[in-house]
């Protein structure tokens, strides 16, 4: 058992590779989307996921990828393709499940100072997979003006690669925001009664 946990925790690629699978277990990946997901080297990738095969979290098989619409309009055609999904039989599954869970390795502070380049931010709040609750109407609420599109892209892709986990975000302008708050918004309403932690809070809400 000592020499299993050894193998698991011995870098930041497979631990990201691990949160992946833990937390979209029904999900089967390729390595390509591994690689998008995680953010991790390509070589990190072949050697964590070889190792992981080998103790058993993880799975392998060859499955027909369906065709896609490639950017240009052109569609691809369906290949067989290695792919890799978590083995829900592994032993200490549930153990992993609850420590992936608990422990991020994206820190308040990490987050705090990526949410502040976005733009004039006055309002964000982090629920959900954040604060490990399933009643939380989204994850992640950004209320500002001048948000960056492309900022806003780059710090999903960081965050969700670290997660292991597809965030369900909501980005509206002040405007919109107090409109929707006199309006006794249901939405939002739901996500100030839910639990959740406010990172910035410039509106002095309650």
């Amino acid at each position: 058992m000592e020499q299993l946990l050894e193998k698991l925790f011995e870098s930041t690629s497979k631990v990201r590779i691990m949160r992946l699978v833990i937390q979209n277990p029904e999900i089967s990946f390729t390595f390509p989307k591994i690689l998008q997901r995680t953010q991790i080297k390509k070589s990190s990738a072949k050697k964590e996921l070889i190792k992981l095969t080998k103790i058993g979290l993880i799975e392998t098989k060859i499955a027909t990828i369906k065709k896609e619409e490639s950017p240009n309009g052109v569609k691809e055609k369906s290949k067989k393709m290695q792919v890799y999904h978590l083995n829900q039989q592994f032993p200490l599954l549930n153990e992993l499940h609850a420590l992936m869970v608990k422990s991020s390795t994206t820190s308040r502070k990490k987050i705090l100072n990526q949410i502040k380049k976005l733009g004039k931010v006055k309002l964000a709040i982090l629920s959900g997979i954040f604060i490990n609750s399933d009643r939380s109407r989204t994850d992640l609420l950004i209320v500002g003006d001048d948000i960056s599109k492309k900022r806003l892209e780059n710090f999903l892709v960081e965050v969700e690669s670290e997660l292991g986990k597809t965030l369900s975000y909501t980005v509206m302008d002040t405007d919109e925001f107090r409109y929707r708050m006199n309006m006794l918004d249901r939405f939002l309403r739901d996500i100030f009664e839910y639990p959740h932690e406010k990172l910035i809070n410039k509106m002095n809400l309650r």
